[in-house]
């Protein structure tokens, strides 16, 4: 705004010198005429009537010279002062504009940028690098035999509703699977990363807690039936030794299997026979990985053994896993546990201490064609214990086995819906790791499972599994005798199930 007045000043100036030129122009005019231009009779009365003498003929010219010469400076200046007023009128800086202009800029001028909005405070930005995850996860099954809901810690060896599955064993009722809360931290050893160590700790209520929170002895698993269960709770860290070497202690889900104990990271909502009895279901002790590019890594385990957190014997599982992924499509993971599972395991044992090694050959084979397929392929084999179900066999040189196979199949129709299928066939001669009475008992199941995502986190599976043997294993009807209070269950070859189950998932990574 300094600038204005001179911008005025200017103005008045160029003003006052176009009156003076107009003012002064007919008087040069007049001066500069000669008296021959002058007709009629009136010039020649005013002439002769005059009684000025006229002037000399040496001054007029003079006179009207420097006349002619200030006229033609004055009009040089007002040139000058027109062409400042126009560069002045079209000047693009803020101080030369005058208060109307400021107060009504021209459309094409750039607005001043707002202030930028406070950052939103959300859950997940509370937590930083911790998150809290789980699931809620109830089901409805009818199983077509109608056995009862007897077994409970007060009768463990009663009707425990669907025989060979633990997690949804109920039937006939609404029940719950599980509920799971997850806090963890994953190790990021990136430069932006969350630093070196993290943690996981994992908690779970129901059914499937039972079974997670039993043991493995004598080559069956036994439960306290206390249906709520660590999980896991375990540290990482990642070494700084070459791309980074991830060492894990504390309790832990087995490496082995293509199923894992959520249901909502399964295709199928029941479990596979070889999850429950072919491999373990967690260890507790330490592992080590290392991943040498994107297509390879490997791990090594040192642990108690299977599904023990304290260790029946001084001896240890060891164990390997090595996964090969050659693209986006193929992944093949390999497992290997082996390693003695009690130390003096019956009466009568004939051998030196932790002399009774298990191994267990686990693999896992999974392809996706395109964006709507998907399959997989699990096989176990396991060897090595001389026992069966804590009683001394005849010749305990012999080592009882058992092997088992599952391919699955999954069809995508779209973000909200799937459909999935499973077969598998599970041998156990020696009736080793299935209940006493399954001797010599060959099992087969085959599970057909649709999905749909009512909502982003809930989801509703309806599943239709048929479970046969060569052997009358499952129970048909309850079995108990209400007047005699006797139990005389009766056994049939099959075991058709219809389930419906809905699972919630929640994660603070999620909220806004």
């Amino acid at each position: 705004m300094k600038t204005t007045p001179k911008c005025l000043s200017g103005l008045g100036a160029a003003i006052l010198a176009l009156g003076l030129a107009v003012t002064l122009a007919p008087v040069s005019r007049a001066q500069v005429q000669s008296p021959g231009d002058s007709s009629g009779s009136a010039s020649s009365a005013a002439a002769s009537a005059s009684p000025a003498p006229a002037p000399s003929s040496a001054s007029a010219p003079a006179a009207v010279s420097e006349t002619q010469q200030r006229l033609e400076e004055l009009e040089k200046q007002v040139s000058v002062l027109q062409q400042q007023i126009s560069n002045l009128q079209q000047a693009d800086t803020p101080g030369l504009k005058t208060a109307a202009y400021s107060l009504n800029p021209p459309s094409d001028q750039a607005a001043p940028a707002a202030a930028a909005a406070p950052d939103k405070v959300t859950f997940a930005g509370l937590l930083g690098p911790m998150t809290i995850s789980g699931f809620v996860d109830g089901y409805y099954s009818f199983n077509f035999n109608q056995p009862g809901n007897l077994a409970d810690s007060t009768n463990p060896d009663g009707v425990d509703g669907n025989t060979l599955q633990f997690f949804d064993q109920s039937t006939n009722q609404f029940s719950l699977n599980a509920v799971e809360l997850v806090v963890d931290k994953a190790a990021d050893a990136t430069p932006n990363g969350t630093g070196r160590a993290g943690y996981h700790i994992g908690v779970i209520y129901g059914q499937a807690a039972e079974a997670v929170n039993g043991t493995t002895f004598n080559g069956t698993s036994h439960t306290d039936f206390n249906n709520i269960a660590l999980k896991e709770a375990y540290v990482d860290y990642i070494a700084p030794i070459g791309s980074g070497l991830t060492l894990t202690l504390g309790k832990f889900v087995t490496p082995a299997g293509n199923e894992v104990i959520e249901t909502n990271g399964n295709w199928n909502y029941s479990r596979s026979i070889l999850f429950y009895y072919a491999i373990p279901y967690f260890h507790f002790g330490a592992s080590a990985k290392y991943t040498f590019n994107p297509k390879w890594s490997v791990t090594g385990y040192l642990v108690n053994g299977w599904n023990n957190t304290t260790e029946f014997n001084t001896g240890k599982t060891y164990g390997a896993s090595v996964a090969w992924t050659p693209n986006m499509k193929w992944s093949i993971t390999e497992n290997y546990l082996a390693g003695p599972q009690c130390d003096t395991c019956f009466a009568g044992f004939v051998g030196k201490r932790n002399d009774n090694w298990r191994q267990l050959e686990d693999a896992t084979i999974a392809w996706t064609p395109n964006a709507k397929w998907a399959f997989a392929f699990n096989g176990d084999y396991g060897y090595g214990d001389r026992f069966g179900n804590g009683v001394s066999t005849v010749d305990n040189s012999k080592p009882v086995s058992w092997w088992g196979i599952a391919p699955y199949a999954k069809y995508t129709f779209g973000p909200k819906a799937y459909f999935a299928l499973r077969y598998e066939y599970f041998s156990d001669p020696d009736g080793f790791l299935l209940p006493f009475f399954f001797t010599n008992a060959h099992v087969q199941e085959a599970t057909a499972t649709f999905a749909y995502n009512l909502t982003s986190g809930l989801q509703t599976r309806f599943e239709f599994r048929d479970d046969w043997s060569n052997n009358n294993i499952f129970m048909k009807g309850s079995g108990t005798d209400i007047e005699s209070e006797s139990f005389s269950p009766r056994y049939v070859g099959s075991q058709p199930i219809l389930t419906f189950g809905f699972i919630y998932t929640f994660s603070s990574a999620n909220t806004k």
